[in-house]
């Protein structure tokens, strides 16, 4: 199974985020850091305030580039909705090294 790296832009500290790590379903690896908050990976959003997918999950795996300079929106294990507010930098598939999966 393909485990795609979602990496949002840096932030204002000029930090980048820790990455999330997704596999092709959407579920979120590395729960002993995000302990259900979030859990899976819904799609992606072009205007956070319009509440609408423009990209779904699946699609964006099948062309990653297009979630670039999209905002996220996942799940979190109660399936509550959240799109986060820093812009995705890149989706990528990776090749896992350890610790990244769940």
């Amino acid at each position: 199974m393909t485990t795609y790296a979602i990496q949002k832009a840096e932030g204002a500290d000029l930090k980048l985020p820790y990455p999330y790590f997704a596999d092709e379903s959407g579920m979120i690896g590395r729960q002993d850091k995000w302990k259900g908050n979030p859990t899976q990976v819904i799609g992606f959003q072009s205007d956070p305030n319009i509440m609408e997918i423009d990209l779904l999950w699946q699609d964006a795996i099948l062309d990653p580039d297009r979630a670039s300079g999209m905002y996220l929106v996942t799940a979190d294990s109660e399936g509550t909705f959240t799109t986060h507010l820093t812009l995705v930098e890149s989706v990528k598939a990776v090749t896992l090294s350890g610790g990244e999966g769940r």
